[in-house]
């Protein structure tokens, strides 16, 4: 079967501050030097804008930016739509701002999703700032050995493909957890709700947490593992689609941004019966901002960063578990699941404190309750976001909505909400 003709392709970016033009020109000049045109790019952004930096930009490519805790343009163009005030501020929804002036994830790519859907968009490509459009194959030395991809290519060749929705990869670099070896190990990813690492990290003086890649991508999978920064979605059919959601919570005088708002969606377009792709392209994450240099979890910063990490997942797996019981009709397991975690979590803490000479990671257990805490609020935002995207959907598509007698939409359940 053919694949749908290319149409407009945009890049999406999220940062606090628009203030650095080289990984997005790196990116233009990757997707050029392959033949491809890229429409716009999109830049979702909260604490500021060098405009200087967006000259830059606008000379290589038309610009979106997008005030992620409340751009009036945005906002208008959704009461253009249609749309009441309840399904705006529901889809605009980013109930940390006027306490603390953070984002959280979900909403930032929220922001460029609707921006993208508004502007006609087919093919939206997300990269992070901290990424790169070549692959890490090897180290020489400590040198590190390059090979740059066809990042846009590999990405569209798979989005072009009927009924694939969205399009991912893992990365090559360090891996967010870094070498670490210690009694209470398990416990503690277990606890983190990353069990499924332990396997990996438990060999990490063999491979020091540092994947590579291949210039030439194996293999694409269906998948149900998303990956914010290297990510690609159609936006063909938007019905098929849904929003980003990730959590917030406060704890202590932080407030703290869940992480997983990729994930939430994998789980979501699974639910929607729609393909999701990993299409092998292992494009380089500078995860902790001075490669090739190797994590030491000894060093403050590092194990600063590995904190933040922590509980940024403490503060998703609530809210994940919770929606993975929920469409599972499994209540039993939710109850089970957020009970092994805290007890993993009270013993895996502690050994890790020791182990890092840091107390601050005593308090991990003591975060775990205060996400646990905010879950109905949580839930209630996402069931709001969910309501404000469906309004959005048949504003945008009262004529082009599937039917119920559609060979797509037979025995599909309905929207995650």
């Amino acid at each position: 079967m053919e694949g749908r003709k290319v149409g407009k392709t945009a890049f999406a970016l999220i940062t606090r501050r628009v203030d650095d033009a080289k990984t997005p020109i790196r990116f233009l000049t990757n997707a050029r030097r392959y033949g491809h045109r890229i429409d716009r790019i999109i830049i979702a952004y909260s604490h500021g804008v060098d405009r200087g930096v967006v000259e830059t930009l606008q000379r290589q490519v038309k610009v979106d930016l997008i005030c992620a805790h409340g751009d009036d343009n945005l906002r208008q163009s959704l009461r253009a739509l249609g749309l009441g005030s309840d399904a705006v501020d529901a889809l605009l929804d980013v109930p940390s701002w006027s306490c603390h002036h953070e984002v959280p994830y979900g909403a930032y790519r929220n922001a460029i999703l609707f921006n993208a859907i508004l502007q006609g968009i087919d093919y939206l490509l997300f990269f992070d700032t901290d990424v790169k459009p070549w692959v890490l194959i090897g180290l020489d030395d400590g040198e590190p050995q390059w090979q740059e991809v066809d990042f846009v290519g590999i990405h569209l060749a798979h989005l072009a493909k009927p009924k694939v929705l969205a399009t991912t990869s893992d990365y090559s670099g360090y891996y967010i957890i870094p070498p670490m070896a210690f009694d209470g190990l398990s416990e503690l990813l277990i606890g983190l709700g990353k069990e499924l690492s332990l396997d990996y990290v438990s060999l990490c003086d063999i491979h020091g947490c540092l994947n590579l890649g291949s210039h030439t991508p194996g293999p694409s999978v269906l998948t149900d593992k998303l990956l914010g920064g290297n990510l690609g979605l159609s936006l063909h059919q938007p019905w098929n689609l849904a929003p980003f959601f990730s959590t917030v919570y406060e704890f202590g005088d932080q407030c703290i941004k869940g992480r997983g708002e990729d994930t939430l969606l994998g789980q979501a377009l699974v639910l929607n019966e729609r393909q999701m792709v990993d299409v092998d392209l292992r494009i380089f994450h500078d995860t902790f901002d001075d490669f090739p240099t190797s994590p030491d979890i000894a060093r403050k910063d590092v194990q600063t960063r590995f904190y933040n990490a922590c509980l940024g997942w403490i503060g998703r797996n609530p809210f994940l578990t919770w929606f993975l019981s929920t469409m599972r009709r499994n209540e039993a397991h939710f109850k089970e699941e957020m009970k092994r975690q805290a007890e993993s979590l009270s013993i895996g803490a502690v050994k890790a404190a020791r182990f890092f000479e840091n107390p601050q990671f005593e308090r991990l257990p003591e975060a775990l309750k205060v996400s646990m805490a905010s879950l109905p609020e949580s839930i209630e935002r996402y069931q709001r976001l969910t309501r404000g995207w469906e309004k959005l959907i048949n504003a945008l598509t009262p004529d082009e909505l599937p039917t119920e007698t559609d060979e797509e939409m037979v025995d599909r359940p309905p929207m995650a909400a």
